[in-house]
């Protein structure tokens, strides 16, 4: 707030830093930026280590281990790879009540494009299931697979009567 009130009166990035004791870069980052969205930028770019192990940490943090290096050497254990700090973050995140859940995985998109460009009758369940799924998260996913599937079906031999395939006709 106060590098956007001390730009607001004209001063440089130079002076802006000088006088509230920042280089002129993150002066330049915090320029008209709501603080919200730093925040939120702030939170995001520390978690994405994290993501794996968010769950983990939240259901032995909501049970009563609040301790940050108690969840930080359980998550070492599962395979977590980031630092300390993180999961310390996320924790005071948790407490404070801003913490930002764990990111839905989104399948591979060659999965993606496999299970559009494939029959529907011939997909799996789980894969039917993936593909609905991904569909229902990012819409965009949602409105190419229609016709994506219809250009599919138009280049693809059409399939022969099954009378034709019975072998007593």
């Amino acid at each position: 707030m106060e590098v956007n009130e001390l730009a607001a009166t004209g001063l440089s990035l130079s002076a802006t830093g000088r006088r509230l004791r920042l280089d002129r870069k993150r002066v330049r980052r915090y320029r008209n930026k709501d603080l919200e969205d730093l925040l939120t930028s702030a939170q995001a770019r520390g978690q994405g280590v994290l993501d794996p192990s968010i769950d983990h940490v939240q259901q032995h943090f909501d049970t009563g281990q609040t301790s940050s290096m108690q969840l930080y050497r359980e998550s070492l254990t599962l395979g977590y790879t980031g630092g300390y700090h993180v999961v310390n973050r996320y924790v005071a995140a948790i407490r404070k009540g801003i913490a930002i859940p764990a990111r839905a995985a989104t399948p591979n998109p060659r999965h993606i494009t496999s299970w559009i460009m494939r029959r529907q009758e011939t997909l799996c369940p789980s894969d039917t299931a993936r593909l609905e799924a991904a569909r229902g998260a990012r819409p965009e996913i949602a409105s190419a697979c229609d016709p994506a599937r219809e250009f599919a079906d138009m280049l693809r031999p059409p399939r022969p009567p099954a009378a034709r395939l019975d072998p007593e006709s």
